[in-house]
């Protein structure tokens, strides 16, 4: 009987020595969209209560969200978007067990926004066409992505200490 846990312990440590590490299941433009986040979240945490401290506006933009007035919610909600996208990247590039989930949370939020953005602008008297959102295919490209790699991430091994 020991002999069979023996083994079954090996076979465990072999599957686990021929897994690639989380970095790889990820995809090269993945990769490059997350640095771009990693770095424009960091920027939005820093410049975002600077607004307050200097009296200034800054205009930051997402998914066809836009604002420059540091009072409004639709500040706070696309300060509040860049921080979760920071926080996917983060976890993605440092392979975090809970990155595969924000990543999806992220996608998926982004996604509906883009929906919305879409509608609202063809119902919207303003706007003499429908937009269509370059990051919507993006997105969904990152979703169908990431759902593929969730359960390779969940078992995967991240950094080798």
């Amino acid at each position: 009987m020991d002999d069979k846990s023996i083994i079954a312990d090996q076979l465990n440590d072999l599957e686990e020595m021929m897994m690639p590490r989380r970095k790889e299941l990820i995809s090269w433009w993945i990769k490059f969209f997350s640095y771009i986040f990693l770095l424009l979240g960091a920027l939005v945490i820093f410049l975002y209560p600077l607004m307050f401290l200097l009296g200034q506006n800054y205009t930051f933009s997402v998914y066809g969200l836009e604002s420059s007035d540091r009072y409004s919610l639709l500040m706070l909600g696309i300060v509040v978007l860049f921080i979760l996208k920071g926080c996917a990247a983060f976890g993605l590039l440092w392979e975090k067990d809970w990155a595969a989930d924000i990543a999806l949370i992220d996608g998926f939020a982004g996604i509906g926004i883009c929906i919305f953005v879409i509608v609202y602008s063809y119902f919207s008297p303003h706007v003499p066409f429908v937009p269509y959102r370059l990051e919507l295919v993006l997105l969904i490209g990152y979703v169908v992505r990431i759902m593929r790699i969730r359960r390779d991430w969940k078992r995967g091994h991240g950094k080798i200490v």
